[in-house]
This record gives structure tokens, C-alpha cells and sequence, in this order.
């Protein structure tokens, strides 16, 4: 790898042969290899999707993919009309200083328990490119531009059929509406409720990224505390909440599926009440129990659904969906008259094909395999230290736990600590409205580690944070 003046000149070839790692992850590796190493410095410029392609011969898709990939890691910025930057600042040998990653100071990490990370290298995306071509072929003589504001027909219809199948969601593709986050999603839906009107009940601990949502656009927001088998209706009951946001296929913190009778509780409160938001987030990943139907199976006139499909996707690629009773989408259809679709066309048409050519299906069997293989890692590797620990949350869901502590230390402490030794991991307290419990709790993501790499994480951690026994 070398450059001549400001561009990069590409000294590498690619391994084509079937039990290599995808293509994309190789170019992917050797940029990353040649910004680590500065061989490639802040401020260059990488060469153009065009020219890449054209001189290590893949197809466009694949060198976006590797570049993308190198957006969401912070290494490479998308200047407009300028191209891809390299944004990302070596911590220099000897130095005080830190990197620079994304615009966070950072000291160096070696194992990053980042929630939200997935293995990449599993993603089959062959397939994805094979689908993605079926429906470039298949449009590129009559292609409309402006889509359907609510979402591809398309993928609404194998959504309806797939949320049946999972989950027993009952729906009809009309009522589903596609948005980029479940975020983004109930930032839409807040247009359809008077603050005036609507009081909202949130799990506490609960999901920051709606609570907040709730709280900014200005409603009233009422923390319900969290048992041990789902929110308390008791409190739900004393509240004026007439609005609750759960998440019921992994009750935040503790991990648990709330269970059947919890479910009719919460239909029994709603029926006199508005909604029930239901976040049905990494239903997917579930390797013990079986699955208890969705709540909006229970009573779908009162339950808007969101759930998002992202985690068994690249991480580049962002596709959630709302289903909506048809009270809700009437409101909708009244009030936003025009919602631009945040996620392109051929995301949404792309990942329908995929389903529906049963890529999909394959694929998630696969890799819960693999993650049911982490977690036994994980807690296979807490079990060895398990006299530092008080809790561990997540036991047959997720690619994430919870892990209380059993420590003096504080939270920010525990991370700091961590880091120093080389460990990244990151903090509950976000999490809660009130804060509660003797010891404090951090979060730790393993869906990109490997077994030895989770392994290797845990020890770290338990030499940095405790003493020798």
C-alpha cells in the first residue's frame, strides 16, 4: 500500500477462493491494517467505489460495503462531493495523548464489549449481492423513484406474513409502516398523539432511546419499576399513565420474557386505557425457551408492534417496522400526510427478496448457533470468576448481558479501569430513571467476539477490577 501524492495506490489482490473471509471484510481489513499502521494517514483520501472495483475487479456493492463498514467503525468519513476521508487519529508510541475515533478520545482497546456489534464475516453476502442484482435487473427499465411513503409493498407483505409465522402478530401489509429505528419510529408515531391526551408509562430500567423521545417531544412520562417478570402492574394501576411502553421478549436489565399471565394483565389495563407499545427487540435471538406470542397477538387493536431487523443484517443497513392498529393508521394517514421513507428502495426490496428466496430463514438458523455458542462462552468464562460477581442477566437470549458487579467501585470507575486494561465496556445508568441496587451493573456486548476473544475480555476485566484473590 502506497501513495502517490494525496490518493492511495492499491497494492494487494483479493482471495476469490470459497473458504476465504467475504471480499468485502478483505478490503475492509486492509484499509483498516493501513490506517493502524499509518501507512495511511489522517486527511487521505481513499480512491473512488469506481476505481476500487474496478482495480481489485468486484463489483461496486462490494467495495461500498467495505467502505461503509469503515464509516460505522470511525476509521473513514463520506465527505460530499469530496469523497472518503480517513478521519481516524493513531495514538502515537510514547504519547499522552489518545486517538481520535469518530470525535471520541479513547485510550486503546483490545476487546470492546460494544452492544449492537455482530460477527460480519457469517454475513453471507453472496446472497445479499444475488438478491440485490435480482431486483437492480428487474427495475432498472421501470424504476420509480419515489417508492411508497410508507414502505415497500413488497417487503410490507413478507413482514406480515414472517411476524405471523415468529411471533403470531396479526396484520395486514397496509398496516405496517417502515422506518429506519425503532427510534425514529416513535419519534413518527408522537405525531399522532396530544400531549394534552396521552400520558406515557416506560419500563424503568427501560429503552432511553424511547423514554427520551417521550420526554423531548414534550409529553408526560411516568417510570413503572420492573419486576421479575415484567413491569409492575400494581404501579402501572396507581399511575395516570393510559399509555406503556414495554419490551417484553427481553424485559430490559433482567433479561426475562415476560410470561403469559403478565400479558393478560397488560391487555386487561389497556382495554380501558389507549396503547400498548410493544418493542419486540432481538426476538430473533432466543436459544432456550420457546417463544410466548407477542402481546399484539393478544389484542391488536390496542398494541402498536415495533421490532427492527437490523441485527441479522450488516450493521450499515437499517430497517425497523411499526404495525399499527387501524385507529393508529387512520391517524397517520391524516396527520403525516407526507413522511419521507428514511430507508432506500432498494434496502427494502432487497431484503423482501431475500426473504423471500428463504436466504433469510438459512441465515438466522446459522447464526444463532453461533451465538448461542458465545453466550455459553460468556458464561462459561463468568462462571470461573463468578466470586466477583453478584448478577448476570441474559442467560438464553440476546447477544448482550448485564453484569452486576461486586465492587466499591463505581460504574464510571468499573469502565475506566477496564479500559485500562484494555477492555471496553459501558454503563446501565442511562438506563434508569431511579437509581437503585448496592452494586453497579454494566453492560457488555459479545456478538462480534469470538469464544477465545470473550474469554480473554473476562479475565481483563477481573484483573482490573479486583484484587488478587
Amino acid at each position: 500500500m502506497s501513495r502517490n501524492g494525496g490518493s492511495i495506490i492499491l497494492e494487494f489482490s483479493l482471495d476469490f477462493s470459497l473458504d476465504r473471509k467475504p471480499l468485502f471484510y478483505q478490503i475492509y481489513d486492509y484499509f483498516k491494517q493501513g490506517i493502524l499502521n499509518e501507512q495511511l494517514p489522517y486527511g487521505t483520501f481513499f480512491p473512488s467505489i469506481r476505481s476500487c472495483a474496478q482495480s481489485l475487479k468486484v463489483s461496486k456493492n462490494t467495495v461500498e460495503s467495505a467502505y461503509q463498514l469503515l464509516v460505522s467503525e470511525g476509521y473513514i468519513s463520506n465527505i460530499p462531493k469530496k469523497g472518503y476521508k480517513i478521519v481516524h487519529l493513531v495514538k502515537k508510541s510514547g504519547s499522552n495523548s489518545s486517538p481520535i475515533w469518530g470525535g471520541d478520545y479513547t485510550d486503546e482497546v483490545r476487546i470492546d464489549f460494544r452492544y449492537g456489534n455482530i460477527e460480519l464475516s457469517s454475513f453471507p453476502l453472496n446472497q445479499w449481492n444475488k438478491a440485490r442484482n435480482q431486483i437492480i435487473g428487474h427495475y432498472q427499465r421501470n424504476y420509480e423513484v419515489e417508492g411508497d411513503s410508507q414502505g415497500e409493498y413488497a417487503l410490507r407483505k413478507e413482514l406480515s406474513r414472517l411476524l405471523f409465522e415468529a411471533r403470531g402478530v396479526i396484520s395486514a401489509s397496509e398496516q405496517i409502516i417502515i422506518g429506519a429505528t425503532p427510534q425514529q419510529l416513535v419519534s413518527l408515531l408522537c405525531q399522532l398523539m396530544d400531549t394534552r391526551d396521552y400520558v406515557i408509562g416506560v419500563e424503568d430500567p427501560g429503552y432511553d432511546g424511547a423514554r427520551n423521545t417521550f420526554i423531548n417531544l414534550g409529553f408526560r412520562v411516568h417510570a413503572i419499576p420492573l419486576m421479575t417478570d415484567g413491569i409492575s402492574i400494581d404501579e402501572l394501576e396507581k399511575s395516570p399513565a393510559n399509555v406503556i411502553y414495554v419490551s417484553p421478549s427481553q424485559q430490559f436489565l433482567n433479561k426475562l420474557t415476560m410470561p403469559q399471565d403478565k400479558r393478560q394483565q397488560l391487555v386487561q389495563w389497556v382495554n380501558s386505557r389507549k396503547y400498548v407499545f410493544e418493542d419486540d427487540y432481538e426476538w430473533e435471538y432466543k436459544y432456550e425457551n420457546g417463544f410466548v406470542a407477542s402481546i399484539q397477538s393478544l389484542a391488536p387493536e390496542k398494541v402498536i408492534y415495533i421490532g427492527r431487523i437490523s441485527k441479522t443484517l450488516l450493521p450499515v443497513t437499517n430497517i425497523s417496522y411499526a404495525v399499527l392498529p387501524y385507529e393508529v393508521l387512520s391517524l397517520f394517514h391524516s396527520r403525516v400526510t407526507e413522511y419521507d421513507q428514511p430507508v432506500s428502495r432498494l434496502d427494502q426490496l432487497t431484503f423482501a427478496q431475500y426473504v423471500s428466496n428463504g436466504y433469510w430463514y438459512k441465515h438466522l438458523q446459522k447464526v444463532r448457533k453461533q451465538y448461542e455458542e458465545k453466550s455459553k462462552a460468556f458464561f462459561e468464562a463468568i462462571s470461573q470468576n463468578s466470586q466477583y460477581f453478584v448478577e448476570v442477566e441474559a442467560k438464553d437470549t440476546g447477544l448482550h448481558a448485564f453484569v452486576t458487579v461486586k465492587s466499591s467501585k463505581s460504574e464510571s470507575e468499573l469502565i475506566k479501569l477496564g479500559k485500562m486494561n484494555g477492555v471496553q465496556v459501558y454503563g446501565t445508568s442511562r438506563y434508569r430513571f431511579h437509581m437503585t441496587g448496592k452494586y453497579p451493573t454494566v453492560l457488555l456486548g459479545y456478538g462480534s467476539l469470538s469464544c477465545k476473544e470473550i474469554h480473554l475480555g473476562i479475565k481483563l476485566l477481573t484483573e482490573a477490577w479486583f484484587e488478587p484473590v
